[in-house]
């Protein structure tokens, strides 16, 4: 049988291009049919490779000098795929010039690369980095997942168990692995919810004989090394905190070895009289002879070294991958899902099925129409230059603002939203008798109590339902939207109005430059409709993730110098524009970016991105922040200034309504506000 060849990352890791070699060189002994592509700096290479004649015969070299760096940013990085040798290796795999790649470079980068390059396998929602670790039998323990995602539902955590076992099996050599679950403890009552139905739905499929594994419930962070499991399955947070917890004390152990056994004479003649017990523990300690973690679930084999493994460590990686490609592992794994059946994922056990509570790659509620509405009358920059130190051409390039509306004394932040909602119904076709629910965004209520989404329902009269108001300011839709969505999961209602409705004109010192330019009125609604259960994943309509931050540290950054509580007075806005300006670039971009690793995107996927129209400089810095194209931006900020919470509704809305977003597009919702709240939410139209 015509083996595959092994591509070879050679730049990658902390000890550079002689230690790939040398470890790729040491590792064809053992597999000396492989042939391989070695990528990065030719001159290097050729160089490395004169002591290693029989590695020289058996490989090709492809040229490349661009490195991914050890701190930079996968979003980064995978922008730059085509020319470092840690994509080239990737993308060889995927146009089957390699049949396996291995990098001993940046982590983060290389499972972006990998994801994008190469897809999940079907029946894989979202891949796990798997390795190997040293235990106190003959067998080493597979564990997974080391941190490809932060977080797993119980059908993420079967699909987890079932990989795992087909590796376990041709790296140990295991008939049917004994696979058990991290948890806090052993009973079954224990954990999270997540984790007792993903044992449900592995001790059903285990009983009906269909997995080539033997489940055997829960296991505690100490047995892992024990030996007395096979496969340990979690959640990619808890499994790197393990990893790391074990890494730690196994170096405080050759730590506190080395300083004991060097302390005295006495203790220098022991270490001699012991020498085969501490090179055995030596060799369990060692993580180069461990080495080599494997992303499971993509179409093709990638194998993670140690960026400072030494040539042995890498050794050991390359060695690993051969076995996988020598064992079919994709092939073994795709082989194994279809015996588990699709019936397994769909039920869990207990009581409801996994994907209707939870968010993630999962599809939540569908937005099946939207609406907006803004006051009559327009300000323009040099209406305003009329009353305030300003200009047009100081406030466009600060801000890109050109215009703003301004509400009259019959617009009320009521009115506005009813307007939105009742453009949004008939977007979507619906009446609003339909309405069980509306989540109202705002910082600018009619009163302070009741709540503005009640005057809102009563003028739709849909009464009966249920109405209130959230209020966390700018990011208040994307606050409002998961909480509408959290709660028609439930069953608490089948339809919603989500709206973010502002008045910020009210509460505005026009003597204040630094404010008063940037924020205008308005409303945006749409109209959500809950998860049928019929339909998930990433190509499928509705909210696939969503993430929500506060701070409360920097409230005094951007906030209303007035309240009830306070001042008994409504106040003015207040900021400091500069350190919102620098908190909102970095926040915005991180939480795109736990959004894209939750949902199992990349940003290249993204059609469009529908952010909080704060400042055009704002909008600027965080889509270079993510190497997102300007094109792929919608900007709205010109036309209606900063409109607080409905600004993003608001936006979206006119995209929708002016062809740029069509039904089926991605899309990525994000704002930051006053708290500050942040938070972002992708979702499928």
């Amino acid at each position: 049988m015509s083996l595959p060849r092994i591509a070879v990352d050679a730049m990658g890791g902390d000890e550079g291009v002689r230690v790939m070699i040398e470890g790729a060189a040491l590792a064809r002994r053992d597999h000396d049919k492989f042939k391989f592509l070695l990528v990065g700096d030719s001159a290097r290479i050729e160089a490395a490779l004169e002591s290693h004649p029989n590695l020289r015969a058996a490989s090709e070299i492809l040229h490349c000098d661009d490195v991914v760096g050890g701190d930079e940013l996968p979003s980064k990085a995978i922008r730059r795929a085509k020319t470092t040798s840690m994509g080239l290796a990737v993308n060889a795999v995927k146009t089957g010039d390699a049949g396996a790649a291995v990098s001993a470079g940046n982590t983060g980068a290389l499972m972006a690369m990998s994801k994008l390059a190469l897809r999940t396998m079907p029946g894989i929602d979202r891949p796990a980095l798997a390795a190997i670790m040293p235990t106190l039998q003959a067998h080493d323990v597979v564990m997974l997942d080391l941190g490809a995602n932060t977080e797993a539902d119980a059908r993420n955590l079967v699909q987890y168990a079932v990989m795992g076992a087909a590796y376990s099996r041709i790296v140990n050599g295991f008939d049917r692995p004994v696979v058990r679950l991290l948890n806090i403890g052993t009973e079954e009552i224990k954990g999270t919810e997540e984790l007792r139905d993903a044992a449900a739905m592995l001790t059903a499929a285990s009983a009906n004989g269909g997995l080539a594994l033997q489940f055997d419930g829960f296991v505690e962070s100490d047995k892992i090394n024990r030996g007395e499991t096979h496969v340990v399955v979690t959640d990619g947070f808890s499994g790197n905190i393990a990893l790391k917890a074990i890494e730690g004390s196994a170096r405080f152990v050759t730590d506190l070895l080395r300083q004991a056994f060097t302390s005295s004479l006495r203790s220098k003649i022991g270490f001699l009289v012991s020498r085969p017990a501490t090179e055995l523990l030596k060799h369990h300690l060692d993580p180069n002879n461990h080495n080599g973690a494997v992303f499971l679930g993509l179409n093709g084999v990638v194998v993670k070294s140690h960026g400072s493994a030494n040539a042995k460590g890498v050794a050991h990686a390359v060695a690993v991958t051969a076995r996988l490609l020598e064992n079919e592992l994709t092939q073994r794994i795709a082989h194994d899902l279809s015996q588990l059946g699709a019936d397994t994922l769909k039920q869990n056990g207990r009581a409801k099925p996994a994907e209707e509570r939870r968010g993630g790659q999962v599809n939540g509620s569908r937005i099946i129409g939207t609406g907006s509405a803004l006051p009559r009358r327009i300000v323009t920059n040099d209406e305003l230059a009329k009353t305030v130190d300003t200009s047009d051409e100081w406030i466009i390039a600060r801000t890109g603002i050109r215009q703003r509306h301004i509400a009259g004394p019959d617009e009320t932040t009521a009115t506005l939203a009813t307007a939105a909602a009742r453009a949004a119904l008939e977007d979507a076709g619906v009446d609003a008798a339909s309405i069980g629910l509306i989540v109202l965004a705002t910082a600018t209520p009619d009163n302070t109590f009741p709540a503005t989404a009640t005057k809102v329902q009563a003028a739709l009269g849909c009464t009966g339902g249920i109405a209130f108001d959230v209020a966390a300011v700018c990011s208040g839709f994307l606050y409002a939207l998961a909480t509408a969505d959290s709660l028609l999961r439930t069953g608490m209602a089948k339809r919603a109005l989500v709206i973010g409705a502002e008045t910020f004109s009210r509460i505005l010192d026009w003597e204040d430059r630094t404010t008063c330019v940037l924020f205008g009125d308005g409303a945006g609604a749409v109209v959500l409709e809950a998860p049928t259960g019929e339909a998930s994943g990433k190509d499928a309509p509705g909210i696939l993730g969503t993430r929500l931050h506060a701070d409360g540290t920097c409230h005094d950054l951007l906030y209303v110098d007035g309240g009830p509580s306070t001042t008994q007075t409504v106040g003015h806005v207040r900021m400091r524009g500069q350190e919102v300006f620098r908190h909102a670039v970095v926040n915005l971009a991180d939480v795109l970016k736990e959004v894209l690793e939750v949902t199992g995107v990349a940003v290249e996927e993204i059609d469009w991105v529908v952010p909080h129209q704060a400042n055009a400089r704002i909008l600027d810095a965080t889509a270079r922040k993510l190497g997102i194209s300007p094109d792929k931006v919608v900007v709205t900020v010109q036309d209606h200034a900063n409109t607080s919470a409905a600004s993003v509704p608001l936006a979206l809305d006119i995209a929708r309504k002016d062809g740029r977003i069509k039904a089926g597009d991605l899309v990525m919702l994000e704002a930051m506000g006053g708290g500050f709240t942040w938070g972002a939410s992708l979702i499928r139209l």
